[in-house]
């Protein structure tokens, strides 16, 4: 065998090059990265509600229904969960649907007390007005009141279904000037709630 050829040895790649691909692949996972949760926001979060979608909520024993009422709701699933909870928004409103254990002997006052409390924690400047008798489209019986939080306007209102140890809550929320139509479209889907063995 000729020496030559026995010692021969590919020339070094110099330090510039080989750095390159390294760089490359940083700077897509460092964009990956950054744009990951905007991806996940535009590409799949959003589901369009058809006027007159049947959403329910709960475990398959206790199964409170709404009808969403008007067309163009969008349903945010990273932020919605059959069991505990519905977020939809439309134009400005948005209208957020929560099932609540409700072991409590305390009725609608005790979970209006607890309501306050919550929306405070959300904004220490939220006001939550006094509870006054509602009834659902569905036939359920609940309170409704006025709620300002984080520069928006609308309701909260609370279903409790008799005999049951849980609760509905509906918060619908607008910015200001929301025109009229989603805002009372949003108030409908919350007065659309009807628990097992009532009327839908």
């Amino acid at each position: 065998m000729d020496s030559a050829s026995a010692t021969r040895h590919s020339p070094p790649r110099s330090f510039r090059s080989a750095r390159w691909p390294v760089v490359g692949v940083l700077l897509v996972m460092a964009a990956l990265t950054a744009g990951w949760p905007l991806i996940d926001q535009t590409l799949d979060n959003g589901e369009g509600l058809r006027d007159g979608t049947i959403l329910e909520l709960g475990p398959a024993d206790d199964i409170a229904t709404l009808r969403v009422v008007g067309p163009g709701w969008v349903l945010s699933k990273s932020a919605s969960d059959p069991d505990s909870a519905y977020t939809l928004s439309r134009d400005g409103v948005e209208l957020v649907a929560d099932y609540v254990d409700f072991p409590g002997t305390g009725g609608v006052a005790e979970l209006w007390t607890g309501l306050r409390k919550v929306q405070s924690v959300a904004d220490g400047d939220s006001r939550l007005g006094s509870p006054r008798p509602v009834i659902s489209a569905g036939g359920a019986v609940g309170r409704t009141g006025a709620l300002i939080r984080d520069g928006r306007a609308g309701s909260a209102t609370v279903w409790l279904p008799p005999g049951r140890s849980y609760a509905v809550e509906v918060i619908v929320l607008a910015e200001p000037g929301t025109g009229p139509g989603p805002l009372a479209d949003a108030t409908a889907t919350a007065r659309s709630v009807s628990f097992p063995g009532e009327r839908l």
